[in-house]
């Protein structure tokens, strides 16, 4: 059975995601918190998270040599262009490049600010210049972009297709839940120590294990979805005929 883009390849996601959190379950539990911390976490120089980055880099080059759509050859690239932005800004969320590019360009402002300058406050805090406002709003639209498009644009064939037990549309649900869980644990640290909640280092490790190998996940994921999108529907029709 063809495991990418056949009748039954809807369940190649669900069961790779399944067989990912058994595995990162157990390295939790084989490995101390110390070794973990090294393995996941080591501020973004992990092997996990190091290994993570060429996975999202390498849909840059998939979409462009694997269309994921039809259509003619302008609306391919449309497409293209729009995933490989996507890649792109996974890429620098996870190595905080729009942080580091902030903070050595506008240093005095990173210092005056309390907390990250890559939320709404800091846009509209009256005491900041407009360069670094327009250069943090320029980042949201281009994430707004790179989100909010795909998603407008294939929402309701993706649930439909859940439903019809297509391919891509299981595995960008498993991304999506992977996203999810992603962000929860990523933030569940800051807000329960915000409820006066310390949490163990055990369940630390824990978080830690999900969120950076939820990120990997993620981008194989992502991967997956586009030669599967690909393989149905980005290729001629004389050529699906013959395949």
């Amino acid at each position: 059975m063809n495991l990418i883009s056949s009748k039954k390849s809807w369940l190649t996601a669900p069961v790779v995601s399944l067989v990912f959190v058994v595995l990162l379950v157990a390295v939790w539990a084989a490995l101390d918190p110390a070794t973990i911390e090294a393995l996941f976490d080591n501020h973004g120089a992990s092997p996990v998270e190091l290994m993570t980055l060429p996975l999202f880099a390498l849909i840059v080059p998939l979409v462009w040599l694997c269309p994921p759509c039809g259509g003619g050859t302008g609306r391919q690239c449309r497409w293209a262009a729009l995933w490989s932005l996507l890649a792109v800004m996974a890429i620098v969320r996870e190595t905080d490049l729009h942080k580091m590019l902030f903070a050595s360009i506008w240093p005095e402002v990173v210092e005056n600010f309390t907390g990250t300058v890559f939320k709404m406050r800091f846009l509209k805090a009256s005491y900041v210049p407009f360069m670094p406002k327009l250069f943090v709003f320029v980042f949201f639209v281009l994430f707004f972009v790179a989100v909010i498009v795909p998603l407008v644009r294939y929402i309701v064939p993706l649930v439909k297709g859940i439903f019809k037990l297509e391919p891509v549309a299981w595995t960008m649900a498993c991304f999506g839940g992977a996203s999810v869980v992603v962000m929860i644990v990523d933030r569940l640290p800051a807000n329960m120590r915000h409820a006066g909640v310390e949490l163990s280092e055990s369940t630390l490790s824990l978080l830690t294990v999900f969120e950076e190998g939820g990120e990997m996940a993620m981008a194989l994921l992502a991967l997956l979805a586009v030669l599967q999108s690909h393989l149905i529907f980005g290729r001629p029709k004389e050529e699906l005929d013959v395949a």
